[in-house]
């Protein structure tokens, strides 16, 4: 009877040690996101140093310093359109030191192109917050008789596969839109991919292609001097780039409206503090005057959002680049 009794007070007091092991590590855990950051963050662009995404990611991670008392460290991992970079923030601790800044190629279009995507882009990542918006743009060379999508469209009709788009290769984001405005409005256009964005322009104004929807805050500058053609853009409302060009679903093409997004994001399993934590502090760098302002200079839309409404764009834009890759058969090849 005795040795029953010891042995099932022995039992109780070992679950209760457990226990308390569990709390106080749980404990723990809570001071620690708390404290957070309590070393430098290392911020992964998942391309080349220059351009207006690695631009972005810079300026705020000099705000996130200033708020946060650590330094946000920006490093480039370009590569296999982006899903380099962003393949080491989805493989990295989820302690908050290895954030990723993801914008639409490596999230929601690259890893559907790949026969073995190295993560999946719906659960490798927490979103924190956007970042930026800013939108592609349709644009022609300037002797191509047509000054609408309308018009276009009924070009091409008129003249089937005679016209041809311009893409910045084989599966951009450029490459599917074109692909989609073909399906939508029942045409046929050949496909010229280049290996640039900058390229395909440059061929537009040779005279070499007829069409191309490219990112604004390239072509915009391109538009304005007349060197190029601008028919719409791909934002829900007007781009302030461009303010006297049309939405495509204002000009009838409501199937073509997507952004071209950027922000911050972590590895799946990011505790939740520290989520909120980030979130807040993407909220005052974004509002920022100085990163606003460099952003409106550059074609680009300074804004930050919650994770949740991140998250739901990111579903949005995954199914729907998706459905383009498969209903057209689409290879990065």
């Amino acid at each position: 009877m005795t040795f029953r009794f010891d042995r099932t007070r022995r039992l109780i007091a070992a679950v209760l040690a457990t226990e308390a092991l569990v709390f106080l590590g749980a404990g723990q855990a809570l001071a620690q996101d708390a404290e957070y950051p309590r070393k430098p963050v290392t911020i992964v662009v998942p391309f080349t140093a220059g351009g207006a995404t690695d631009l972005s990611a810079r300026l705020v991670a000099q705000l996130l310093s200033a708020q946060l008392g650590q330094p946000f460290v920006v490093e480039n991992r370009a590569g296999a359109s982006g899903m380099i970079g962003m393949g080491a923030v989805a493989r990295a601790a989820p302690d908050g030191y290895t954030l990723g800044w993801g914008g639409n190629s490596p999230m929601s279009v690259s890893p559907h192109l790949s026969r073995n995507p190295p993560y999946d882009p719906g659960k490798a990542f927490a979103p924190i917050s956007l970042a930026a918006i800013s939108s592609w743009i349709m644009v022609t060379r300037p002797e191509l008789p047509v000054t609408s999508v309308a018009e276009l469209v009924g070009l091409a009709k008129k003249e089937p596969g005679k016209l041809s788009f311009a893409s910045s290769g084989n599966g951009s984001a450029p490459h599917l839109l074109g692909e989609l405005f073909k399906t939508s409005a029942g045409i046929d256009m050949l496909h010229v991919p280049f290996k640039g964005e900058i390229d395909g322009f440059n061929a537009m104004m040779a005279g070499q292609v007829d069409m191309m929807l490219g990112s604004t805050s390239s072509a915009s500058a391109l538009v304005k001097s007349g060197r190029l053609k601008g028919l719409a853009v791909t934002t829900p409302k007007r781009d302030a780039a461009v303010p006297n060009l049309p939405t495509v679903a204002e000009a009838g093409a409501p199937e073509l409206t997507f952004e071209i997004f950027f922000g911050l994001v972590g590895p799946a399993g990011l505790p939740p503090p520290i989520v909120a934590k980030l979130a807040a502090a993407m909220k005052q760098a974004v509002a920022d005057p100085n990163y606003r302002q460099t952003m409106e200079k550059a074609g680009i839309h300074a804004t930050s959002s919650t994770p949740a409404d991140f998250q739901a764009l990111l579903a949005q834009h995954n199914q729907r680049w998706l459905a383009i890759i498969k209903r057209n058969n689409i290879t990065s090849d």
